[in-house]
Protein backbone atom coordinates (compact mmCIF):
# COMPACT_ATOMS: atom_id res chain seq x y z
CA UNK A 1 0.00 0.00 0.00
CA UNK A 2 1.16 3.53 -0.73
CA UNK A 3 2.32 5.74 2.11
CA UNK A 4 -0.37 6.55 4.64
CA UNK A 5 -0.11 10.31 4.15
CA UNK A 6 -0.77 9.93 0.40
CA UNK A 7 -3.76 7.67 1.06
CA UNK A 8 -5.08 10.16 3.62
CA UNK A 9 -4.74 12.92 1.02
CA UNK A 10 -6.71 10.71 -1.37
CA UNK A 11 -9.54 10.29 1.16
CA UNK A 12 -9.71 14.02 1.90
CA UNK A 13 -11.16 14.54 -1.57
CA UNK A 14 -14.39 12.73 -0.65
CA UNK A 15 -16.24 15.66 0.81
CA UNK A 16 -20.02 15.78 1.45
CA UNK A 17 -20.54 17.22 -2.04
CA UNK A 18 -18.78 14.22 -3.61
CA UNK A 19 -20.05 11.28 -1.53
CA UNK A 20 -23.79 10.80 -1.07
CA UNK A 21 -26.25 8.12 0.05
CA UNK A 22 -29.69 7.36 -1.32
CA UNK A 23 -32.75 6.48 0.73
CA UNK A 24 -31.61 2.85 1.09
CA UNK A 25 -28.20 4.07 2.36
CA UNK A 26 -26.44 2.99 -0.84
CA UNK A 27 -23.30 5.12 -1.44
CA UNK A 28 -22.78 7.18 -4.60
CA UNK A 29 -20.03 9.35 -6.01
CA UNK A 30 -21.17 12.60 -7.59
CA UNK A 31 -19.58 13.74 -10.84
CA UNK A 32 -20.31 17.20 -12.22
CA UNK A 33 -20.56 16.61 -15.96
CA UNK A 34 -21.21 20.21 -16.92
CA UNK A 35 -24.90 19.98 -17.75
CA UNK A 36 -25.91 18.07 -14.61
CA UNK A 37 -24.80 16.21 -11.50
CA UNK A 38 -24.40 12.51 -12.16
CA UNK A 39 -24.71 10.07 -9.25
CA UNK A 40 -22.47 7.06 -9.85
CA UNK A 41 -23.00 3.93 -7.80
CA UNK A 42 -19.85 3.34 -5.75
CA UNK A 43 -20.17 -0.44 -6.12
CA UNK A 44 -19.97 -0.42 -9.92
CA UNK A 45 -17.39 -0.36 -12.69
CA UNK A 46 -17.99 3.36 -13.10
CA UNK A 47 -17.56 3.78 -9.35
CA UNK A 48 -14.20 1.99 -9.42
CA UNK A 49 -13.12 4.15 -12.35
CA UNK A 50 -14.03 7.24 -10.34
CA UNK A 51 -11.96 6.01 -7.39
CA UNK A 52 -8.97 5.56 -9.69
CA UNK A 53 -9.45 9.08 -11.08
CA UNK A 54 -9.40 10.54 -7.57
CA UNK A 55 -6.30 8.47 -6.78
CA UNK A 56 -4.54 9.73 -9.89
CA UNK A 57 -5.01 13.33 -8.72
CA UNK A 58 -2.71 12.67 -5.76
CA UNK A 59 -0.39 10.41 -7.78
CA UNK A 60 -1.70 7.31 -6.04
CA UNK A 61 -2.01 4.05 -7.94
CA UNK A 62 -4.67 1.66 -6.69
CA UNK A 63 -3.80 -1.98 -7.28
CA UNK A 64 -5.02 -5.28 -5.86
CA UNK A 65 -6.28 -4.95 -2.31
CA UNK A 66 -5.87 -1.18 -2.48
CA UNK A 67 -9.09 -0.89 -4.50
CA UNK A 68 -11.11 -2.80 -1.91
CA UNK A 69 -9.60 -0.76 0.92
CA UNK A 70 -10.40 2.49 -0.90
CA UNK A 71 -13.96 1.30 -1.50
CA UNK A 72 -14.53 0.44 2.17
CA UNK A 73 -13.03 3.74 3.37
CA UNK A 74 -15.15 5.83 1.00
CA UNK A 75 -18.24 3.82 1.96
CA UNK A 76 -17.50 4.60 5.63
CA UNK A 77 -17.10 8.29 4.79
CA UNK A 78 -20.55 8.27 3.18
CA UNK A 79 -22.02 7.03 6.47
CA UNK A 80 -20.15 9.67 8.45
CA UNK A 81 -21.45 12.60 6.41
CA UNK A 82 -24.58 14.06 8.00
CA UNK A 83 -26.50 15.35 5.00
CA UNK A 84 -29.85 14.87 3.23
CA UNK A 85 -30.26 11.59 1.36
CA UNK A 86 -30.51 11.83 -2.42
CA UNK A 87 -32.82 10.11 -4.89
CA UNK A 88 -30.96 9.64 -8.19
CA UNK A 89 -33.29 9.73 -11.21
CA UNK A 90 -32.91 8.28 -14.68
CA UNK A 91 -33.51 10.35 -17.83
CA UNK A 92 -36.53 12.29 -16.48
CA UNK A 93 -36.15 14.12 -13.18
CA UNK A 94 -37.82 16.63 -10.92
CA UNK A 95 -36.30 18.39 -7.94
CA UNK A 96 -38.42 18.48 -4.75
CA UNK A 97 -38.59 22.29 -4.81
CA UNK A 98 -39.36 22.64 -8.53
CA UNK A 99 -42.36 22.07 -10.79
CA UNK A 100 -40.21 21.79 -13.92
CA UNK A 101 -39.24 18.46 -15.47
CA UNK A 102 -35.57 18.09 -16.34
CA UNK A 103 -34.75 15.68 -19.17
CA UNK A 104 -31.21 14.35 -19.44
CA UNK A 105 -30.43 14.24 -23.16
CA UNK A 106 -27.03 12.65 -22.38
CA UNK A 107 -25.49 14.71 -25.18
CA UNK A 108 -24.18 17.68 -23.21
CA UNK A 109 -27.58 19.35 -22.96
CA UNK A 110 -30.72 19.11 -20.87
CA UNK A 111 -34.34 20.04 -21.54
CA UNK A 112 -36.42 21.96 -19.02
CA UNK A 113 -40.14 21.27 -19.48
CA UNK A 114 -42.82 23.16 -17.57
CA UNK A 115 -46.16 24.90 -18.00
CA UNK A 116 -44.18 28.04 -18.90
CA UNK A 117 -42.52 26.43 -21.93
CA UNK A 118 -39.63 24.27 -23.12
CA UNK A 119 -35.95 25.23 -23.04
CA UNK A 120 -32.77 23.47 -24.11
CA UNK A 121 -29.94 24.30 -21.66
CA UNK A 122 -26.29 23.37 -21.34
CA UNK A 123 -26.33 23.35 -17.53
CA UNK A 124 -28.84 22.66 -14.81
CA UNK A 125 -30.40 25.75 -13.16
CA UNK A 126 -29.42 26.58 -9.58
CA UNK A 127 -33.02 25.98 -8.49
CA UNK A 128 -32.51 22.30 -9.26
CA UNK A 129 -29.38 21.84 -7.18
CA UNK A 130 -31.01 18.91 -5.31
CA UNK A 131 -31.44 16.96 -8.56
CA UNK A 132 -29.12 14.04 -9.30
CA UNK A 133 -29.18 11.77 -12.33
CA UNK A 134 -28.01 8.24 -12.97
CA UNK A 135 -26.80 7.20 -16.42
CA UNK A 136 -26.93 3.44 -16.94
CA UNK A 137 -24.15 2.15 -19.16
CA UNK A 138 -26.69 1.22 -21.85
CA UNK A 139 -28.31 4.68 -21.96
CA UNK A 140 -27.88 6.41 -25.34
CA UNK A 141 -28.08 10.13 -26.15
CA UNK A 142 -31.38 11.69 -27.16
CA UNK A 143 -31.67 14.06 -30.11
CA UNK A 144 -31.79 17.78 -29.45
CA UNK A 145 -35.39 18.85 -30.08
CA UNK A 146 -36.16 21.38 -32.78
CA UNK A 147 -37.60 24.38 -30.94
CA UNK A 148 -39.66 26.43 -31.02
CA UNK A 149 -42.22 24.16 -32.63
CA UNK A 150 -44.73 26.34 -34.45
CA UNK A 151 -46.62 23.59 -36.27
CA UNK A 152 -47.18 20.54 -34.04
CA UNK A 153 -49.76 19.20 -36.50
CA UNK A 154 -47.17 18.83 -39.26
CA UNK A 155 -44.72 17.10 -36.90
CA UNK A 156 -47.38 14.66 -35.69
CA UNK A 157 -48.21 13.85 -39.32
CA UNK A 158 -44.60 12.75 -39.73
CA UNK A 159 -44.85 10.59 -36.60
CA UNK A 160 -48.08 9.10 -37.95
CA UNK A 161 -46.15 7.67 -40.91
CA UNK A 162 -44.32 5.27 -38.58
CA UNK A 163 -47.35 4.03 -36.62
CA UNK A 164 -49.88 1.90 -38.48
CA UNK A 165 -52.95 2.24 -36.26
CA UNK A 166 -56.30 4.03 -36.36
CA UNK A 167 -56.52 7.80 -35.83
CA UNK A 168 -58.17 7.74 -32.39
CA UNK A 169 -55.61 5.28 -31.02
CA UNK A 170 -52.81 7.40 -32.50
CA UNK A 171 -54.02 10.41 -30.49
CA UNK A 172 -54.19 8.30 -27.32
CA UNK A 173 -50.62 7.16 -28.03
CA UNK A 174 -49.43 10.76 -28.41
CA UNK A 175 -51.18 11.50 -25.11
CA UNK A 176 -49.29 8.58 -23.53
CA UNK A 177 -45.89 9.75 -24.82
CA UNK A 178 -46.38 13.34 -23.68
CA UNK A 179 -47.75 12.12 -20.33
CA UNK A 180 -44.52 10.19 -19.72
CA UNK A 181 -42.40 13.22 -20.62
CA UNK A 182 -44.30 15.45 -18.20
CA UNK A 183 -44.52 12.95 -15.34
CA UNK A 184 -41.14 11.63 -14.11
CA UNK A 185 -41.10 8.95 -11.43
CA UNK A 186 -40.44 11.61 -8.79
CA UNK A 187 -44.00 12.88 -9.30
CA UNK A 188 -45.31 9.55 -8.04
CA UNK A 189 -48.27 9.39 -10.44
CA UNK A 190 -49.61 6.12 -11.89
CA UNK A 191 -48.50 5.10 -15.39
CA UNK A 192 -50.86 3.40 -17.81
CA UNK A 193 -49.27 0.23 -19.20
CA UNK A 194 -48.86 0.47 -22.96
CA UNK A 195 -49.90 -2.80 -24.60
CA UNK A 196 -48.76 -3.22 -28.21
CA UNK A 197 -50.51 -5.90 -30.24
CA UNK A 198 -50.41 -6.86 -33.88
CA UNK A 199 -49.89 -9.73 -36.27
CA UNK A 200 -46.56 -10.69 -37.73
CA UNK A 201 -45.44 -7.90 -40.03
CA UNK A 202 -47.25 -5.14 -38.15
CA UNK A 203 -43.98 -3.46 -37.14
CA UNK A 204 -44.29 -4.01 -33.39
CA UNK A 205 -40.55 -4.38 -32.78
CA UNK A 206 -39.66 -1.40 -34.98
CA UNK A 207 -42.21 0.73 -33.16
CA UNK A 208 -41.01 -0.31 -29.68
CA UNK A 209 -37.26 -0.29 -30.31
CA UNK A 210 -36.99 2.71 -32.62
CA UNK A 211 -40.02 5.00 -32.45
CA UNK A 212 -41.00 4.68 -28.80
CA UNK A 213 -37.52 4.19 -27.36
CA UNK A 214 -35.97 6.67 -29.78
CA UNK A 215 -38.28 9.46 -28.66
CA UNK A 216 -38.63 8.62 -24.96
CA UNK A 217 -35.55 6.71 -23.82
CA UNK A 218 -32.88 5.70 -26.37
CA UNK A 219 -31.09 2.60 -25.14
CA UNK A 220 -28.66 -0.06 -26.29
CA UNK A 221 -31.00 -2.54 -24.60
CA UNK A 222 -33.84 -3.48 -26.92
CA UNK A 223 -37.09 -5.09 -25.79
CA UNK A 224 -36.52 -7.97 -23.35
CA UNK A 225 -38.26 -11.10 -22.15
CA UNK A 226 -40.21 -10.96 -18.89
CA UNK A 227 -37.51 -11.03 -16.20
CA UNK A 228 -37.48 -13.44 -13.29
CA UNK A 229 -39.01 -11.98 -10.15
CA UNK A 230 -35.59 -11.82 -8.48
CA UNK A 231 -34.38 -9.59 -11.34
CA UNK A 232 -37.61 -7.69 -11.86
CA UNK A 233 -37.03 -5.01 -9.25
CA UNK A 234 -33.51 -4.35 -10.62
CA UNK A 235 -34.91 -4.00 -14.12
CA UNK A 236 -37.68 -1.64 -13.03
CA UNK A 237 -35.38 0.61 -11.00
CA UNK A 238 -32.47 0.49 -13.43
CA UNK A 239 -34.26 1.84 -16.51
CA UNK A 240 -36.44 4.79 -17.41
CA UNK A 241 -38.72 2.84 -19.75
CA UNK A 242 -39.12 -0.96 -19.60
CA UNK A 243 -40.19 -2.79 -22.78
CA UNK A 244 -41.14 -6.47 -22.48
CA UNK A 245 -41.31 -8.31 -25.78
CA UNK A 246 -43.03 -11.35 -27.31
CA UNK A 247 -45.50 -12.05 -24.51
CA UNK A 248 -47.81 -15.02 -25.01
CA UNK A 249 -49.39 -15.18 -21.57
CA UNK A 250 -49.12 -13.79 -18.05
CA UNK A 251 -49.54 -15.66 -14.79
CA UNK A 252 -51.78 -14.23 -12.07
CA UNK A 253 -48.67 -13.40 -10.07
CA UNK A 254 -47.10 -11.55 -13.02
CA UNK A 255 -50.35 -9.64 -13.63
CA UNK A 256 -50.47 -8.55 -9.99
CA UNK A 257 -46.82 -7.49 -10.16
CA UNK A 258 -47.45 -5.36 -13.26
CA UNK A 259 -50.44 -3.72 -11.56
CA UNK A 260 -48.21 -2.78 -8.64
CA UNK A 261 -45.59 -1.27 -10.94
CA UNK A 262 -48.20 0.79 -12.81
CA UNK A 263 -49.77 2.38 -9.73
CA UNK A 264 -46.63 2.33 -7.54
CA UNK A 265 -45.83 -0.07 -4.74
CA UNK A 266 -42.92 -1.56 -2.86
CA UNK A 267 -41.17 -4.89 -2.52
CA UNK A 268 -39.26 -5.95 0.58
CA UNK A 269 -36.16 -8.06 0.72
CA UNK A 270 -33.90 -9.06 3.59
CA UNK A 271 -30.96 -6.73 3.79
CA UNK A 272 -27.74 -8.44 2.77
CA UNK A 273 -25.67 -9.67 5.71
CA UNK A 274 -28.46 -8.68 8.15
CA UNK A 275 -30.93 -11.03 9.83
CA UNK A 276 -33.37 -8.52 11.34
CA UNK A 277 -33.54 -5.79 8.68
CA UNK A 278 -35.37 -5.46 5.39
CA UNK A 279 -34.64 -3.23 2.41
CA UNK A 280 -37.55 -1.56 0.65
CA UNK A 281 -37.50 -1.41 -3.15
CA UNK A 282 -39.86 0.88 -5.01
CA UNK A 283 -41.81 -0.69 -7.86
CA UNK A 284 -42.84 2.11 -10.19
CA UNK A 285 -42.07 2.55 -13.87
CA UNK A 286 -43.58 3.10 -17.30
CA UNK A 287 -44.09 -0.31 -18.93
CA UNK A 288 -44.58 -1.43 -22.52
CA UNK A 289 -45.87 -4.95 -23.22
CA UNK A 290 -45.55 -6.30 -26.74
CA UNK A 291 -47.03 -9.45 -28.29
CA UNK A 292 -49.35 -11.05 -30.82
CA UNK A 293 -51.69 -12.84 -28.43
CA UNK A 294 -54.33 -11.58 -25.95
CA UNK A 295 -52.04 -11.99 -22.95
CA UNK A 296 -53.92 -9.63 -20.60
CA UNK A 297 -56.62 -11.75 -18.93
CA UNK A 298 -57.07 -10.12 -15.51
CA UNK A 299 -59.53 -7.21 -15.41
CA UNK A 300 -57.44 -5.45 -12.76
CA UNK A 301 -54.50 -5.33 -15.16
CA UNK A 302 -56.67 -4.49 -18.18
CA UNK A 303 -58.04 -1.42 -16.35
CA UNK A 304 -54.48 -0.09 -16.13
CA UNK A 305 -53.64 -0.65 -19.81
CA UNK A 306 -53.81 1.30 -23.04
CA UNK A 307 -53.97 -1.07 -26.00
CA UNK A 308 -52.50 -0.09 -29.37
CA UNK A 309 -53.34 -2.45 -32.22
CA UNK A 310 -50.85 -2.19 -35.08
CA UNK A 311 -52.11 -3.28 -38.49
CA UNK A 312 -49.88 -5.29 -40.87
CA UNK A 313 -48.38 -3.23 -43.66
CA UNK A 314 -50.15 -3.69 -46.97
CA UNK A 315 -48.30 -5.49 -49.74
CA UNK A 316 -46.32 -3.04 -51.79
CA UNK A 317 -45.99 -0.58 -48.88
CA UNK A 318 -43.24 -2.42 -47.02
CA UNK A 319 -39.88 -0.68 -46.81
CA UNK A 320 -36.44 -1.85 -45.65
CA UNK A 321 -35.88 -1.20 -41.94
CA UNK A 322 -32.70 0.78 -42.57
CA UNK A 323 -34.63 3.11 -44.85
CA UNK A 324 -37.32 3.57 -42.21
CA UNK A 325 -34.67 4.25 -39.55
CA UNK A 326 -33.04 6.91 -41.74
CA UNK A 327 -36.37 8.67 -42.29
CA UNK A 328 -37.21 8.47 -38.59
CA UNK A 329 -33.81 9.83 -37.59
CA UNK A 330 -34.25 12.79 -39.94
CA UNK A 331 -37.69 13.59 -38.49
CA UNK A 332 -36.81 12.91 -34.86
CA UNK A 333 -35.78 16.48 -33.77
CA UNK A 334 -39.01 17.96 -35.16
CA UNK A 335 -41.23 15.22 -33.67
CA UNK A 336 -39.48 15.43 -30.29
CA UNK A 337 -39.90 19.21 -30.27
CA UNK A 338 -43.60 18.85 -31.07
CA UNK A 339 -44.19 16.32 -28.27
CA UNK A 340 -42.41 18.56 -25.75
CA UNK A 341 -44.43 21.56 -26.91
CA UNK A 342 -47.71 19.65 -26.54
CA UNK A 343 -46.64 18.48 -23.07
CA UNK A 344 -45.95 22.07 -22.01
CA UNK A 345 -49.29 23.28 -23.39
CA UNK A 346 -51.12 20.48 -21.57
CA UNK A 347 -49.34 21.27 -18.29
CA UNK A 348 -50.44 24.91 -18.56
CA UNK A 349 -54.16 24.05 -18.64
CA UNK A 350 -54.13 20.78 -16.66
CA UNK A 351 -55.26 22.31 -13.30
CA UNK A 352 -58.52 23.52 -14.90
CA UNK A 353 -59.42 20.23 -16.60
CA UNK A 354 -62.36 18.15 -15.38
CA UNK A 355 -62.52 14.43 -16.15
CA UNK A 356 -65.72 13.65 -18.06
CA UNK A 357 -65.32 9.86 -18.29
CA UNK A 358 -63.77 8.39 -15.16
CA UNK A 359 -61.11 5.72 -15.51
CA UNK A 360 -58.91 3.56 -13.30
CA UNK A 361 -55.91 5.68 -14.41
CA UNK A 362 -57.46 9.05 -13.58
CA UNK A 363 -54.27 11.08 -13.97
CA UNK A 364 -53.88 9.87 -17.54
CA UNK A 365 -57.60 10.47 -18.25
CA UNK A 366 -57.19 14.06 -17.02
CA UNK A 367 -54.12 14.46 -19.23
CA UNK A 368 -56.20 13.32 -22.22
CA UNK A 369 -58.73 15.98 -21.23
CA UNK A 370 -55.99 18.63 -21.33
CA UNK A 371 -54.92 17.57 -24.82
CA UNK A 372 -58.55 17.68 -25.97
CA UNK A 373 -58.43 21.39 -25.18
CA UNK A 374 -55.03 21.85 -26.82
CA UNK A 375 -56.30 20.15 -29.98
CA UNK A 376 -59.68 21.95 -29.74
CA UNK A 377 -61.60 18.66 -29.74
CA UNK A 378 -65.07 18.25 -28.25
CA UNK A 379 -64.76 17.88 -24.47
CA UNK A 380 -64.73 14.23 -23.46
CA UNK A 381 -64.31 12.84 -27.01
CA UNK A 382 -60.87 11.30 -26.53
CA UNK A 383 -61.67 10.35 -22.95
CA UNK A 384 -64.57 8.29 -24.27
CA UNK A 385 -62.25 6.64 -26.79
CA UNK A 386 -59.91 5.71 -23.92
CA UNK A 387 -62.84 4.31 -21.92
CA UNK A 388 -63.86 2.16 -24.89
CA UNK A 389 -60.23 1.09 -25.36
CA UNK A 390 -60.10 -0.30 -21.82
CA UNK A 391 -63.52 -1.94 -22.11
CA UNK A 392 -62.47 -3.62 -25.35
CA UNK A 393 -59.32 -5.01 -23.71
CA UNK A 394 -61.33 -6.29 -20.75
CA UNK A 395 -63.77 -8.01 -23.09
CA UNK A 396 -61.14 -9.60 -25.34
CA UNK A 397 -59.17 -10.89 -22.38
CA UNK A 398 -62.11 -13.03 -21.24
CA UNK A 399 -63.89 -13.72 -24.51
CA UNK A 400 -62.32 -17.18 -24.95
CA UNK A 401 -62.56 -18.12 -21.28
CA UNK A 402 -64.79 -21.13 -20.60
CA UNK A 403 -66.73 -19.28 -17.89
CA UNK A 404 -67.49 -16.42 -20.31
CA UNK A 405 -68.56 -18.86 -23.02
CA UNK A 406 -70.89 -20.70 -20.61
CA UNK A 407 -72.41 -17.51 -19.19
CA UNK A 408 -72.89 -16.01 -22.67
CA UNK A 409 -74.74 -19.13 -23.80
CA UNK A 410 -76.82 -19.12 -20.60
CA UNK A 411 -77.97 -15.48 -20.76
CA UNK A 412 -78.77 -15.83 -24.47
CA UNK A 413 -81.26 -18.58 -23.62
CA UNK A 414 -82.81 -16.44 -20.87
CA UNK A 415 -84.28 -14.20 -23.56
CA UNK A 416 -83.60 -10.94 -21.73
CA UNK A 417 -84.77 -12.20 -18.33
CA UNK A 418 -82.60 -12.32 -15.22
CA UNK A 419 -81.66 -15.60 -13.54
CA UNK A 420 -81.47 -15.83 -9.74
CA UNK A 421 -80.27 -18.69 -7.56
CA UNK A 422 -77.62 -20.00 -5.19
CA UNK A 423 -73.97 -20.13 -6.40
CA UNK A 424 -74.13 -23.94 -6.42
CA UNK A 425 -77.24 -23.78 -8.62
CA UNK A 426 -75.52 -21.36 -11.00
CA UNK A 427 -72.58 -23.75 -11.31
CA UNK A 428 -74.96 -26.60 -12.16
CA UNK A 429 -76.67 -24.38 -14.72
CA UNK A 430 -73.37 -23.47 -16.35
CA UNK A 431 -72.41 -27.13 -16.62
CA UNK A 432 -75.30 -27.48 -19.05
CA UNK A 433 -73.45 -25.13 -21.40
CA UNK A 434 -69.79 -26.09 -20.89
CA UNK A 435 -67.79 -29.15 -19.85
CA UNK A 436 -67.39 -29.09 -16.06
CA UNK A 437 -63.64 -29.75 -16.28
CA UNK A 438 -63.18 -26.23 -17.72
CA UNK A 439 -65.32 -24.47 -15.10
CA UNK A 440 -64.55 -23.58 -11.45
CA UNK A 441 -64.55 -26.68 -9.25
CA UNK A 442 -67.00 -25.43 -6.65
CA UNK A 443 -69.53 -22.73 -5.78
CA UNK A 444 -67.03 -20.70 -3.72
CA UNK A 445 -64.48 -20.79 -6.53
CA UNK A 446 -67.17 -19.71 -9.01
CA UNK A 447 -68.19 -16.72 -6.88
CA UNK A 448 -64.56 -15.70 -6.38
CA UNK A 449 -63.81 -15.84 -10.12
CA UNK A 450 -66.93 -13.86 -11.03
CA UNK A 451 -66.07 -11.13 -8.50
CA UNK A 452 -62.44 -11.04 -9.64
CA UNK A 453 -63.37 -10.80 -13.32
CA UNK A 454 -66.67 -8.92 -13.02
CA UNK A 455 -65.47 -5.88 -15.00
CA UNK A 456 -64.29 -8.09 -17.86
CA UNK A 457 -67.53 -10.09 -17.82
CA UNK A 458 -69.51 -6.81 -17.84
CA UNK A 459 -67.53 -5.77 -20.91
CA UNK A 460 -68.77 -8.99 -22.55
CA UNK A 461 -72.40 -8.06 -21.75
CA UNK A 462 -72.83 -10.26 -18.65
CA UNK A 463 -73.94 -8.60 -15.41
CA UNK A 464 -74.28 -9.81 -11.82
CA UNK A 465 -75.80 -8.92 -8.50
CA UNK A 466 -74.76 -10.66 -5.29
CA UNK A 467 -77.05 -10.66 -2.30
CA UNK A 468 -78.44 -12.54 0.66
CA UNK A 469 -82.05 -13.27 1.60
CA UNK A 470 -82.64 -16.54 3.44
CA UNK A 471 -79.54 -17.77 1.59
CA UNK A 472 -76.79 -16.25 -0.54
CA UNK A 473 -77.80 -15.70 -4.14
CA UNK A 474 -76.44 -14.50 -7.47
CA UNK A 475 -78.45 -12.78 -10.18
CA UNK A 476 -77.25 -13.01 -13.79
CA UNK A 477 -78.51 -10.94 -16.72
CA UNK A 478 -77.52 -9.47 -20.09
CA UNK A 479 -78.43 -6.02 -18.69
CA UNK A 480 -77.01 -4.07 -15.72
CA UNK A 481 -78.72 -5.08 -12.47
CA UNK A 482 -79.54 -2.42 -9.87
Amino acid sequence: MAEKNVFAEFLEQFTPSVVKQDESRTPYLVEHTGELKQAILLASDKGELMLRKFAKRVELRLVGKDVKEAFEEVKAIAWEHEQPLIKPQIRYGMAPSSDAVTIDLSNGEIVQLSAQGVDVLDSIPASNEELYFQRPSFQLPMVTPKLPCIDTKSALAKLRNFINTDTNTFFLLVAYMTYLMAHPKAKGVPYPILMIQGEKGAGKSFFCNNVLRGLLDPSAVSAMAFPKQSDFVLTINGMSLVVIDNLRSLTKRQSDLLCTVATKGTMTKRTLYKTAEVTMFELHSPLVLNGIHDFVKESDLASRCLRVNLEPMKKGNRRPEQELKADLEASMPEIFGALLTLASQALAILPDVEVIHEARMMDYAKWIGALERVWKLPEGKLQKVYEKNVESLMASGMVDDSLTIALTSMVKKLGGKAWKGKPSQLLSKLQEHEDSQYLPKGAAALSAKIKGQESSLNANGIYFKFGRAAERYIMVSDKPLI
